[in-house]
């Protein structure tokens, strides 16, 4: 008896549970302001206060807890009936008969079809909670671009601003040049605009930066954004090892197999169909049901009559006949013995659903193809992102020497400007070369940040966690 009552208990609890998650998550709605932000946290906290995504959580609980009671099923079911029935006869007595039922029915057997229809939707929910944390992952992307545009743009400005002093600081010089004879004035008109252009791309900068900044507040729930802890370092390498060892990968792929999310949708997909299929191939069994009902009677209280009965059906479903047969016995008072046979048929009551599990095979089969495709797919695209790794750390390191080369141009033009080989105009220019390919060392930093980040995402791996999960696998290969 103990076990029968918890069994019962358990499913309230779990929906409880759940409504109390439900609570928490609409309790975060107003989001405590931190001093710093990772980018990580940035995530997390987009997730958190997304009001979409909190609506949907909630409904998905709800769902999840209407799965769980709906156990009920396989349970008992009771009826209670009351009524009454008054005649008044014009000749012989009138009668004023009350009558009071209560009936239970148990489903003894149904070829597995009720555990069947419960897989299926446990198999929609599973779908609908990956269609759920996909929805999370977009949104804390969406944060994670925000957070790595403003840093980007932020390692943008500091070297345009490196760059607006510098010029300023040369066209002054020029202009005393120019006071002196020493330089013509066309010089000075160009290096004006030069100037005017470096400020403007500044402002601009600015501008961009600020949106951003606003955007990410909005989007984490925030009036202000705090410091953002991570900068674009273009001196870090990547994280993927340069060797010609192919056990790396092929860890990888293996792990994408069995986490990304695609793929582990397709394969709810392909379970959601299998349930459906055995459960057409069922739909035709025989349902077994014990049914018994004890009633009192009378013409006034207390009641003086009662009958009791026990009865068992059996009902079937096909598309070519359908129907049921049972009978049950009883006994009304203490002389009267009652026994009731009965039968019904329908012939050809839908002979549609005779398809139904051939289109359920063809289905299960352009899945299961599908699967094997997406599979191939994700495992080349895997192998894509890794050499996408790579070429962006080659590209890093090419503007990195790129850079070296310029900043030895711009020494060279200032020591020829000062043997009077050089106007200051060149030493601008030359300024304004080395300026543009600090960007563009910077562009290849954020791309292979893009590139690795594009990697974690397929891994199901928050931002940062690449390079300590390669240590781990290299770890353990050896």
């Amino acid at each position: 008896m103990m076990r029968a009552k918890t069994g019962q208990v358990a499913p309230v609890l779990l929906l409880t549970a759940g409504l109390v998650s439900v609570a928490s998550l609409w309790s975060q709605a107003e989001p405590a302001l931190a001093k710093t932000l990772t980018m990580k946290a940035a995530a997390e906290q987009a997730i958190a206060v997304s009001p979409d995504l909190r609506g949907s959580e909630a409904q998905q609980v709800l769902k999840e807890g209407s799965w769980v009671l709906g156990f009920r099923a396989f349970l008992p079911k009771l009826n209670l009936s009351a009524s009454e029935n008054d005649r008044l006869s014009t000749i012989g007595a009138d009668s004023f008969t009350k009558t009071y039922t209560i009936g239970l029915q148990q489903m003894l057997w149904d070829g597995g079809r009720l555990q069947a229809s419960r897989n299926l939707e446990k198999a929609e929910l599973t779908i609908s909670r990956m269609d759920l944390r996909r929805k999370a992952a977009e949104i804390g992307e969406s944060a994670i671009n925000l957070y790595r545009t403003i840093i980007y743009k932020e390692a943008l400005l500091e070297i345009k601003n490196a760059n607006l002093t510098a010029l300023e600081l040369q066209i002054a010089i020029l202009e005393e040049e120019v006071r002196r004879g020493l330089a013509l004035q066309t010089d000075l008109d160009e290096a004006a605009l030069s100037l005017e252009d470096a400020r403007l791309s500044e402002q601009s900068l600015r501008l961009e930066l600020e949106l951003a900044r606003l955007n990410l507040a909005l989007l984490l729930g925030l009036q202000s954004l705090p410091a953002l802890t991570e900068r674009i370092d273009t001196n870090r390498a990547t994280v993927i090892p340069r060797t010609s060892d192919t056990s790396l990968e092929t860890q990888l792929c293996q792990l994408v197999a069995a986490v990304h999310p695609d793929l582990v949708r397709a394969r709810s997909e392909i379970q959601k169909l299998q349930v459906q299929l055995q459960h057409a191939e069922r739909d035709w069994w025989p349902t077994l049901k014990l049914s018994g009902d004890f009633s009192l009677s009378g013409d006034r209280y207390p009641l003086s009559r009662y009958s009791y009965s026990l009865g068992l059906s059996l009902e079937f479903a096909g598309p070519l006949l359908s129907g049921s047969v049972g009978g049950k016995t009883g006994w009304e008072g203490t002389t009267d013995r009652t026994a009731l046979v009965q039968s019904s048929a329908e012939p050809v009551p839908d002979p549609g659903s005779a398809l139904t599990k051939a289109s359920l095979q063809a289905m299960l089969m352009m899945e299961q193809e599908r699967y094997a495709l997406l599979l191939k797919q994700t495992e080349q695209q895997v192998t894509r992102l890794l050499k996408a790794c790579g070429m962006a750390e080659d590209r890093r390191l090419l503007t990195q020497k790129q850079s070296e080369l310029f900043w030895k141009k711009l020494a060279l033009t200032e020591v020829k400007h000062s043997l009077g080989q050089a106007t200051t105009l060149e030493v601008m220019k030359a300024r304004i070369d080395y300026s543009s390919q600090e960007i563009a060392v910077v562009e290849a930093a954020v791309s292979l940040l893009q590139a690795e980040r594009e990697l974690e995402k397929f891994l199901d791996l928050a931002p940062g966690e690449l390079g300590p999960y390669i240590k781990q696998l290299q770890g353990s290969h050896s």
